[in-house]
């Protein structure tokens, strides 16, 4: 997967190299080029998940691969 910059500046870059440089060389964040949508039953039983499975399941949509 790869990370664009919110200014649209920069080059797109990696999930280590995002990570490592925590802001674009243009001074923008970088996001995911696609966000793998939750499925319905995440939110169905987001109520009995703990915090942990919660987080994973947000950060497989983010981080992916």
């Amino acid at each position: 997967m790869k990370y664009y910059s919110t200014n649209k500046e920069a080059p797109l870059a990696t999930l280590h190299e995002a990570v490592v440089k925590g802001l674009a060389s243009d001074r923008g964040l970088y996001m995911p080029e696609n966000i793998k949508k939750l499925p319905e039953e995440f939110f169905d039983n987001i109520q009995s998940m703990s915090f942990q499975e919660i987080a994973y399941t947000v950060a497989d949509a983010f981080f992916g691969e």
